[in-house]
């Protein structure tokens, strides 16, 4: 299956935000943790091997370990909050995308957050202000026609959304 995905190519572009919080056990927690790594093996550089943590201080971390088992620990460990700063998330993408010289072909297409959406809220800001200020910060750097849509999965069995389906940048 990750041989299929890896030549089909569809993810080679993608990041993941994996919520292991509090809230998240059993199998919820399982499938983000699984989900998660499987998108940073099918990234390309300079993506591949990392995770963003579900965090309001969001971290791009390269996942350690020498296998699944280890892998799966590192990842169940990292550092989180009931929240994440979607600003400082994208801010992370940005560092790195300045840093490597990327060209916009090599940036991020889309942000998969897997979490039960039990969480305080997605972000301290409404998304409308928060996904203006990214496009604005992205278009200052040069990449504003290659701003990530973000796909919220909700992986519990909760109704809550942390932002409307029909907005602008966003996939429930």
């Amino acid at each position: 299956m990750v041989d299929d995905l890896r030549k089909e190519g569809s993810l080679k572009n993608c990041m993941a935000i994996c919520d292991v919080s509090g809230s998240m056990f059993g199998t919820p927690m399982e499938v983000s943790v699984a989900l998660g790594m499987l998108i940073s093996e099918l990234s390309e550089d300079p993506w591949k091997g990392k995770l963003i943590t579900f965090s309001e201080k969001p971290q791009l971390q390269n996942v350690q370990g020498d296998n699944l088992m280890s892998k799966t620990r590192f990842v169940t460990k990292m550092n989180r909050d009931m929240n994440t700063d979607f600003q400082k998330v994208f801010d992370r993408i940005l560092e790195v995308a300045v840093e490597g010289n990327l060209k916009p072909e090599q940036m991020i297409k889309r942000l998969f957050v897997f979490s039960d959406m039990e969480f305080d809220q997605a972000s301290l800001n409404p998304w409308e202000s928060d996904y203006q200020a990214i496009v604005r910060k992205y278009t200052e750097k040069g990449y504003g026609s290659v701003v990530p849509q973000i796909v919220f999965w909700n992986l519990g069995d909760s109704r809550a959304t942390p932002v409307m389906g029909k907005q602008q940048g966003v996939a429930l």
